[in-house]
């Protein structure tokens, strides 16, 4: 019995990345292969690599399998016509064997290249509303015999992107921190979670919240390395976080429930409500209100003629002001009266 042919060109368009990559990866499984021999893979970014470059791929065939796969990511980016045109015209010839993925997280491509692909063959992956993905992460962390309450589920959706790629990721870091057949609690989820998140800025604020000088000097350094922020973006999120933990305190002041409190801010994780009540024991808000100050003067100073320079020395001193002195001045001379920053003059 002939097996059911494989369209050869797809369009794979929105957002939603993890549901995207399993369409991918199920019709992968299920290209023939008589022989059980594995399809030659070929994963493309338009920012990268011409389109003629990915049909080349398809065309020439591969030595080792009979099937020959590519997806060619951000598609949208293909605008020259010389390139819209190579597409238009692989698209209706394309070669036996192979399939072509134009992946997208926009809406649509050029409408040249749409119209040259079946409609069919057009799929549209969006962001799952939050009850879909709690089936989906009970369906998935079921795989692994693991279950979550309520509270546990919410606390998991707060900490990860709501993206099914995400999620996935943080599933495998429960399934693998927990044996199977176990019940977990928010504390074990966000114990687990928290645990295997990279070092950032909000990382950067709960140790400073904290009064950990050493360490928090220590995050600031790895998030400067590892290049996930640089200066204006850490001094960004410290200013939101400070923003915060301010109108928290004064309405703390006004005599509402911190609970209350923290559901209007979003902040529903019991992880990031301690790690808040932590910090509100160190900072009233009046001292945010100083800290907010200090953090706009160092961006003005880094943005400065000789800042980019000295940048790294400038957040160094704006912790160690801000854990030491509240946001009140610095613990080294020579800085301006006028502000708390230098005064850089060419």
């Amino acid at each position: 019995m002939a097996q059911p042919r494989v369209p050869p060109v797809w369009i794979l368009a929105g957002p939603e990345i993890g549901l995207k990559e399993a369409f991918v990866a199920d019709m992968v499984k299920h290209v023939p292969s008589p022989q059980g021999e594995e399809p030659e893979i070929h994963r493309m970014y338009a920012g990268d690599s011409a389109p003629s470059e990915a049909i080349a791929l398809l065309q020439n065939g591969s030595l080792f399998s009979p099937w020959v796969i590519v997806e060619f990511r951000n598609a949208e980016q293909v605008s020259q016509k010389a390139d819209i045109d190579a597409l238009v015209r692989y698209c209706a010839a394309p070669a036996e064997q192979t399939i072509l993925f134009l992946e997208t997280e926009e809406f649509s491509l050029h409408k040249a290249i749409e119209k040259a692909v079946s409609p069919s063959c057009r799929k549209t992956f969006f962001e799952l509303f939050e009850n879909q993905l709690a089936d989906w992460v009970r369906h998935e962390l079921a795989q692994s015999e693991l279950t979550l309450d309520e509270d546990a589920l919410e606390s998991l959706l707060e900490l990860v992107p709501h993206d099914t790629a995400s999620l996935r990721a943080a599933c495998l870091i429960l399934s693998s921190s927990f044996p199977r057949g176990s019940a977990l609690s928010t504390n074990d989820v966000e114990a687990a979670i928290l645990r295997s998140k990279p070092e950032d800025a909000f990382t950067l604020f709960e140790r400073i919240g904290q009064g950990e000088l050493s360490l928090s000097l220590e995050v600031l350094d790895s998030v400067l390395d590892s290049r996930r922020g640089d200066a204006n973006q850490i001094i960004a999120a410290l200013v939101w976080s400070f923003r915060r933990l301010q109108r928290i305190g004064e309405a703390v002041a006004r005599g509402e429930r911190f609970e209350d409190i923290c559901l209007r801010e979003q902040a529903r994780s019991k992880t990031v409500q301690r790690q808040l009540r932590a910090a509100l024991q160190r900072y009233q808000p009046e001292d945010c209100k100083r800290i907010i100050v200090g953090l706009s003067e160092t961006e003005a100073a880094i943005r400065g003629p000789l800042g980019s320079a000295f940048d790294r020395q400038l957040l160094h001193l704006l912790i160690t002001s801000i854990i030491t002195e509240k946001g009140q001045g610095l613990a080294t001379a020579g800085w301006s009266e006028q502000g708390i920053y230098p005064q850089f003059i060419m």
